[in-house]
């Protein structure tokens, strides 16, 4: 089960790495999702592994109240922790826009495999 998990080390956590990926890297918007994403870059301190996607998430305000921003980041958090396996090796930050209040983790998950396939190319 240690394929689907979603550990810290894949994730992003610093306001300064979310800043950098939008203004350095590459993004697109399409459905429920925007996303903004750049190949991921050797860092000797970190433990984790180059080859493996690490993922931001970000739900704004103006989607909904606490209760509607929580359940859209639970659901995309079970997306990516299914999908996570599949996304090529890039630092990736997702934002959920106002059609995500609707999605389900299958819809989330779908558009992660089409994001996958569109960032397929992504070169070093």
């Amino acid at each position: 089960m240690a394929a689907f998990a979603f550990p810290k080390g894949a994730r992003i956590l610093k306001r300064a790495e979310y800043l950098a990926i939008k203004q350095r890297g590459r993004s697109f918007a399409d459905g429920p999702l925007a996303a903004s994403f750049r190949p991921r870059e050797y860092e000797p301190s970190r433990t984790q592994s180059i080859s493996a996607a690490r993922v931001g998430l970000t739900v704004s305000s103006k989607v909904g109240n606490a209760v509607m921003r929580n359940r859209i980041k639970r659901r995309l958090r079970e997306a990516v922790r299914l999908e996570r396996a599949l996304l090529p090796p890039v630092d990736l930050v997702l934002v959920a826009r106002s059609s995500a209040a609707g999605a389900t983790v299958d819809e989330f998950r779908a558009w992660l495999r089409r994001a996958a396939a569109r960032m397929g190319g992504v070169t070093r």
